[in-house]
């Protein structure tokens, strides 16, 4: 039997209204194991990273970055003339472009096929180094993809709130080159 404060008897029910000790809750043990091992790996624990963050950025700012060819750099251009579009699922152009369909659309400028999502990106194309990404290189993380457009930038199409845009670059997770 349980008490309130003012000492009238209550009861609680067992079944939705009271909780069990932590320690006597298997699913509760679980939960809380599944937890610090997200905490520890982070949720993409099987990709890794080789460089610490916002390596693209103070590598552009030392100087450090490989130049780009005059194909990379016409996929950059592409790519920047688009700024400002707006996002749409799916979106290949002219009007409007989801993330993989603006890489696309950016290399097939140039003459070069690239895969139309960013696992097929991953599963078809050349990876290249963290350390040797340059200008027009495709920045990937799972689900995303970015073109680089160097000295620390990226333009991407990021979602429905702000469309097609250029802002620093945020490490991928790997990176490839057509």
């Amino acid at each position: 039997m349980t008490r309130d404060p003012a000492g009238n008897r209550i009861e609680i029910a067992a079944n939705f209204t009271s909780s069990p000790r932590m320690g006597d809750d298997f699913g509760m043990r679980i939960t809380v194991a599944t937890l610090l091992a997200l905490t520890v790996t982070g949720c993409a624990a099987t990709a890794s990273r080789t460089l610490p963050r916002s390596s693209l950025i103070a590598r552009a700012r030392a100087g450090d970055e490989q130049p780009p060819t005059a194909r990379e750099q016409a996929v950059v251009r592409f790519a920047a003339a688009e700024v400002g579009k707006r996002y749409c699922w799916g979106g290949t152009g002219p009007a409007c472009f989801d993330c993989s369909g603006l890489v696309q659309r950016a290399w097939s400028a140039v003459g070069v096929h690239v895969p139309r999502t960013s696992g097929a990106i991953a599963s078809e194309l050349t990876p290249v180094a963290l350390d040797d990404v340059r200008a027009g290189d495709i920045l990937w993380w799972p689900g995303h993809v970015a073109i680089y457009a160097g000295e620390g930038w990226a333009i991407e199409a990021l979602d429905a709130r702000d469309g097609v845009v250029r802002r620093p670059a945020r490490d991928p997770y790997r990176a490839f080159r057509p």
